[in-house]
């Protein structure tokens, strides 16, 4: 049985923004296999009240949801990826990058954000950085280089809830390539 879906078939509303909506009690918004033509992603997305959210184990506040991205290297995205994502903390949302280096991930608040607020995103994989901008302003976040140094096959990274714990209601998510 074929999981993946060849291309995503989500509809564009009047604004050119795809709503991905991560049900309630699951991680994933769907399954979608995209690759992209180059090593730069640019596009808009916005969260909506649905991103507020309060987790079961306290501890799990600070993990990071995902927004967007894609994978790195060639090799399955939990070993090598960058993506956008958020959290609720402190009564804020915060935006984050994720990254997964060697199979292990490490993440940092870029800003806080505010719902129903669209917001311009580029993620640009260079050399030894991913170059992370946010509405013009820039977060460098360092990339190590496995040896892959030929034509790198990636694919795109959608909306995920949580790691160890579900989404505790339905979280819609917005995204314009």
């Amino acid at each position: 049985m074929l999981l993946i879906m060849v291309s995503c078939t989500k509809e564009v509303d009047d604004l050119g923004f795809r709503t991905y909506v991560i049900p309630q009690g699951e991680h994933s918004s769907g399954n979608y296999f995209n690759h992209p033509t180059n090593s730069r992603i640019d596009f808009d997305f916005m969260l909506d009240e649905s991103a507020i959210y309060t987790s079961e184990i306290p501890e799990n506040q600070h993990d990071v949801n995902k927004i967007y991205g894609f994978s790195d290297f060639g090799v399955r995205h939990q070993k090598y990826s960058i993506r956008l994502g958020w959290r609720y903390l402190n009564n804020e949302l915060e935006l984050c990058w994720l990254r997964h280096e060697e199979g292990r991930h490490t993440a940092a608040t870029i800003r806080t954000i505010e719902p129903n607020v669209a917001y311009n995103a580029t993620i640009d994989i260079k050399t030894f950085y991913y170059i992370i901008t946010i509405d013009g302003d820039t977060t460098m976040v360092r990339r190590r280089p496995e040896g892959n140094w030929g034509l790198i096959k990636r694919y795109y990274l959608y909306p995920y809830f949580g790691g160890n714990e579900y989404a505790p209601h339905d979280i819609t998510i917005k995204i314009k390539e």
